[in-house]
């Protein structure tokens, strides 16, 4: 959804949005969040890989712009950079790792649109994690594989499901 008229990268990038938006060729786009099952997955997601991957502790961030082309600024829920990725104030180096968390409003359409700006600037996979439906994908350029074994995996990284998301039953 629009919440302004079209504005220039340099009046995006010296505002601040509460929460912070995408910005797509002009366009300022607000993100589905806040609510608790988007909240605590992305927590569990970040404590999680912090504690089992200690070498990512400075490499797991929440919401940090990603800068995927010239005018396109995306907010990944969680971005995973690599381990030799330089330190930016926004990210224009393509993290090894995107993840989405849906919310209830999200919509497939656009939350393929947005993968596909990840994919362009170089990222070679995407998690996209559903909490309400306790399902996730693992998602590379042209490929959209649902996770059956209960596993995300990207790389060397793992992540089981049932560590991330709320114990059936408590959501």
């Amino acid at each position: 959804m629009a919440v302004a008229p079209a504005i220039s990268v340099e009046e995006y990038l010296k505002t601040t949005y509460r929460p912070d938006c995408d910005y797509i060729d002009g366009e300022i786009l607000e993100r589905n969040l806040g609510e608790f099952e988007h909240g605590s997955t992305q927590a569990e997601i970040v404590a999680y890989l912090r504690l089992h991957y200690p070498r990512l502790r400075w490499r797991v961030l929440t919401e940090t712009r990603v800068q995927t082309s010239p005018t396109r600024f995306r907010v990944p829920d969680v971005c995973v950079l690599e381990e030799g990725a330089p330190r930016e104030q926004i990210i224009r180096t393509p993290p090894a790792l995107c993840i989405e968390i849906l919310s209830p409003e999200d919509r497939t359409g656009k939350t393929m649109r947005r993968l596909d700006d990840y994919f362009q600037m170089g990222v070679p996979v995407c998690w996209v994690i559903d909490p309400l439906d306790r399902r996730g994908w693992i998602v590379s350029p042209g490929q959209l594989t649902a996770v059956t074994e209960g596993v995300l995996r990207a790389g060397d990284l793992e992540v089981p499901l049932t560590e991330v998301l709320p114990p059936a039953g408590q959501q």
